[in-house]
């Protein structure tokens, strides 16, 4: 997974040149609070969706676009819960059925088979959530937590592959270099200086959780106080410690394309009153330090994959995730992830 200082590259197994689309899992569409009266286009993997809400209330997915002259759908309006294309008003209800087409006679009826596709979608836990796989969905497992705290939410567009955006929040040793004045460990080397010590990896049932201090049982639980990073496939982040009273970061990485990608954040909020869920428009600064560095490495993969990559031992956590997209990819990680080493330290300088 990881490699000795002298390793001369990755194994591009683990690096293909655009990551993988995992397609069988949820994925955050938009957040609920964004979702009103009006249709809402958002992308999703390599669909360009229209999302919009029918007479129940219900949110409802569609291709957003009509499959009379292929306009945009989420241009259009919703109409006693179905959506009307604004180009020639054709109406589809939340099944993606036709339902109404003004141009017609009363002497003519709709053709048979005219239609959208739709995608099953649900609303839990401050999002809009779709499928976008084969056959029927797994269960929806949504956000541990979500109902016992309050949240402040916001999204924002990143020209950087998803997979890269992931390495980044698992990878200990970036935060000081990254993000002056943003982050408690630039803080904490800034009044201690560089420390030797040792991050702990262990495998779950739906990826990884990375964190320090180190236990010295692989049966121990997780301490306390640790700063930890918990990665869940397909794409949600983790960031949480009760070091400092730090809020709970929840990060979801929904691919948009092979090299581009939307974070939906959602933090904690300490706030005892004002709404359960609140939107920010504004970017985190701490998240845009992250989005400039990476989006200024994308063209580098885009030219020739990731071959010029050299690595060392403490990017074992970020090595770590790729194993897991890989396997999840081949459809192999509910067979394989039992035959991973459960536990695994790793000594870094940060």
């Amino acid at each position: 997974m990881s490699q000795s200082p002298s390793s001369p590259a990755i194994d591009p197994k683990l690096f293909p040149d655009t990551p993988p689309m995992l397609r069988e899992y949820w994925y955050t569409a938009c957040a609920t609070s964004q979702l009103a009266k009006e249709p809402r286009g958002v992308r999703v993997l390599d669909q360009d969706l229209v999302v919009f809400r029918d007479g129940a209330g219900q949110a409802r997915a569609l291709l957003d676009r009509c499959c009379h002259r292929g306009v945009r759908l989420s241009l259009g309006s919703v109409t006693k819960g179905n959506i009307a294309c604004r180009y020639h008003g054709w109406c589809f209800d939340g099944e993606g059925r036709c339902v109404h087409i003004p141009s017609l006679t009363k002497d003519r009826r709709i053709p048979e088979k005219v239609g959208v596709p739709s995608f099953p979608c649900e609303e839990r836990d401050g999002y809009v959530w779709v499928f976008l796989g084969e056959g029927a969905p797994p269960p929806l497992e949504g956000i541990p937590r979500f109902a016992s705290r309050r949240w402040m939410q916001g999204a924002m567009d990143m020209r950087c592959d998803y997979l890269k955006m992931i390495e980044n929040n698992v990878d200990v040793c970036h935060p000081y270099f990254a993000h002056p004045w943003t982050h408690f460990q630039f803080f904490t080397i800034l009044f201690r200086g560089f420390q030797e010590y040792e991050y702990e990896m262990r495998v779950t049932e739906r990826g990884i959780v990375v964190f320090t201090p180190a236990t010295s049982d692989p049966e121990a639980p997780i301490p306390p106080d640790a700063m930890m990073a918990t990665y869940e496939l397909p794409n949600r982040v983790t960031v949480e410690t009760t070091k400092f009273h730090a809020p709970i970061i929840i990060l979801h990485f929904v691919p948009t394309g092979e090299n581009s990608c939307r974070l939906e954040w959602m933090v904690t909020n300490p706030m005892p009153f004002g709404p359960k869920v609140g939107w920010s428009k504004q970017e985190p600064k701490i998240f845009a330090q992250d989005r400039i560095l990476l989006e200024s490495a994308q063209p580098w993969y885009d030219r020739g994959g990731g071959t010029f990559e050299r690595s060392v031992e403490a990017d074992a956590s970020s090595l770590l995730v790729r194993r897991v997209v890989e396997l999840a990819a081949r459809g192999a990680w509910e067979s394989t992830r039992a035959s991973l080493p459960k536990r695994r330290l790793v000594g870094v300088r940060a």
